[in-house]
């Protein structure tokens, strides 16, 4: 079953952090680039294996970036070591990570019933179809702050947990959750997690682009016959790419440094095949017309229009945002999809 579309009305004054803190944001764009241009190149293609082509697509911050003639992946140029992950997501190099984390329980809470509770429920109505009982055990890897194991109890779910690399944000994440539920892990012991994990269902939200090694991780979770149900949502090469290399001076959020990599619908399709996963659930939505709006609105103000146009201009746009990013959606070809998939 496809669904598309999601208002983005709801997350507007969340992500408008992207805007007011833009200058902040695009520093740690180029930080991450300089990190990401210092390892190896890659020379075989993150999703399927296969030896990338020497045809350049566009480069970004001094980044190749080359699309797989197999399957249709978009690669950059450098690879995703071990180090790399450590740096950016262990030490945490940039401030962007806080772009995600809510300082208070208000704002965490309000973070989670705008973003994350519309996919507890997307994966509680695909487990509701397919009979699957309130009982089952969820693992959510790379829990981040536990927006969405909040999210998960809150639907119902009284048997989930979570783990993370970084030791920060478990923290922060068990102080709101008010009880350990996440735990702190290391990177090189991922695999052995998902191989002998007892749950039944397995989400990763916006975390497989994030790990250097993808491929071992969906044949871990293949191989695994406990793992009924797997839940991810990864950022798609779309509409937000072209404005992107569009803006040189406003944050890339979609071709920043830690992804090195995005998905298509083909290289979706691809691993499934390979990794024997059936799509049962399929919800794309993006935010690709609110970073339309957003590169707009910091253009004019670059160009000091006047904030009468400014907000002349934000009344029309926002009025018919939610439209145009169903167009989007439609199209699939927008930023993100959320994917619910069966492990046969």
């Amino acid at each position: 079953m496809k669904r598309y579309g999601k208002s983005l009305k709801d997350i507007f004054d969340i992500k408008k952090t992207f805007i007011d803190n833009n200058n902040e944001l695009l520093k740690d764009n180029f930080e991450l680039a300089r990190i990401a241009r210092k390892q190896p190149q890659r020379i075989y293609c993150k999703n399927c294996s296969n030896m990338l082509s020497k045809d350049v697509l566009f480069i970004k911050q001094g980044i190749e970036y080359h699309l797989c003639e197999t399957c249709n992946h978009l690669n950059s140029i450098y690879e995703d070591t071990n180090e790399f992950a450590k740096e950016v997501y262990v030490e945490e190099v940039t401030t962007y990570s806080k772009t995600y984390s809510e300082n208070d329980k208000k704002r965490w809470i309000d973070r989670v019933e705008k973003i994350y509770s519309p996919k507890a429920k997307f994966l509680v109505n695909c487990l509701l179809e397919a009979n699957q009982s309130f009982g089952t055990t969820v693992l959510d890897i790379g829990a981040g702050s536990g927006y969405f194991v909040k999210a998960l109890l809150q639907e119902g779910f009284v048997n989930v947990t979570g783990c993370e690399v970084s030791t920060t944000q478990v923290n922060f994440a068990n102080k709101m959750l008010e009880q350990n539920l996440v735990e702190q892990i290391e990177i090189e012991t991922l695999v052995d997690i998902i191989k002998n994990t007892k749950s039944e269902v397995l989400t990763m939200i916006g975390v497989l682009e994030h790990l250097t090694n993808p491929r071992e991780i969906l044949k871990a979770i293949s191989s695994n016959k406990n793992i009924k149900y797997y839940y991810i949502s990864v950022p798609l090469f779309s509409y937000s790419v072209f404005w992107e290399l569009l803006n040189e001076k406003s944050f890339n959020r979609h071709l920043y440094g830690g992804h090195t990599h995005l998905y298509t619908k083909e290289s979706i399709n691809y691993f499934c095949d390979e990794f024997n996963f059936s799509i049962v659930e399929e919800w794309q939505f993006g935010v690709d017309a609110l970073d339309l709006y957003r590169f707009s609105l910091l253009q004019m103000k670059e160009k000091k229009v006047s904030e009468k146009m400014m907000d002349l201009f934000s009344e029309k746009f926002l009025n018919v945002i939610d439209d145009i990013q169903l167009i989007f959606d439609k199209s699939e070809f927008s930023s993100e999809v959320h994917l619910i998939m069966k492990n046969n």
